[in-house]
């Protein structure tokens, strides 16, 4: 494999990757996160960056949480530049979610209408995150988070909605990944994944929440580098 691309997760940034050992991996940070700001309005789509930025060759991609799912869509779009898949408690379009982690969404949403970035920031740390994950942890999510937040406030732009895919018609060879503590909904999505992916393997990474390539790096890194050494 000559290259790895890794995606952050939608409570995160391009740096949630900081001490995610995996040699020579590249980094696409989404539009308004980190670095990336949005367009000032009019439409994008997180698919079309991650494709374009592939640059017409092969790589093996590395999604965590968003995107993971946007990582998958591309996967299906473009077969021939995704020969690798690893999907870290990656969510789908069309799953019909809990009422948990609905009532968290409208919480969030209702913080961000009224200006709280730094409450909704701190709600999706501890929401996503393991009870034993360690304040530092905690902290990195709610930075990242809040920075999001400011920058997506900026902009009236509106991402084209995704239409949810055939997992029937996944061809790159995926591991799914799901932490141990994560909600519930995300281990019925990744056994989901790991069932109509064709070939798809799945393995839970013990003491982690959401967010394993933050909470358990180590251990998540040694699992994503052993599949993809037999890429």
């Amino acid at each position: 494999m000559e290259r790895v691309v890794l995606v952050h997760a939608g409570a995160c940034d391009a740096t949630m990757w900081d001490g995610f050992d995996v040699p020579g991996a590249l980094r696409h940070e989404l539009r308004g996160f980190g670095q990336t700001p949005l367009p000032a309005a009019g439409s994008f789509s997180h698919v079309d960056d991650l494709e374009g930025s592939l640059g017409g060759g092969p790589a093996a991609l590395v999604g965590a949480s968003y995107g993971g799912l946007v990582s998958l869509e591309v996967a299906v779009r473009r077969p021939e530049l995704v020969p690798a898949l690893v999907l870290l408690d990656a969510p789908v379009a069309d799953h019909d979610w809990s009422p948990d982690v609905l009532g968290f969404a409208e919480q969030e949403a209702s913080m961000v209408e009224q200006g709280d970035f730094s409450g909704a920031a701190l709600l999706n740390a501890d929401f996503w995150t393991a009870p034993l994950a360690s304040a530092s942890v905690r902290e990195r999510i709610a930075a990242m988070q809040e920075h999001a937040f400011e920058l997506q406030a900026q902009s009236d732009a509106e991402e084209v909605e995704l239409e949810g895919i055939d997992l029937g018609t996944v061809s790159a060879r995926t591991l799914v990944v799901v932490g141990e503590h994560d909600k519930r909904d995300f281990h019925d999505i990744s056994e989901r994944l790991a069932r109509e992916i064709p070939g798809a393997e799945r393995a839970v990474i013990d003491g982690a929440g959401h967010l394993p390539a933050l909470e358990r790096p180590a251990e998540t890194a040694e699992l994503v580098r052993r599949f993809l050494a037999h890429i």
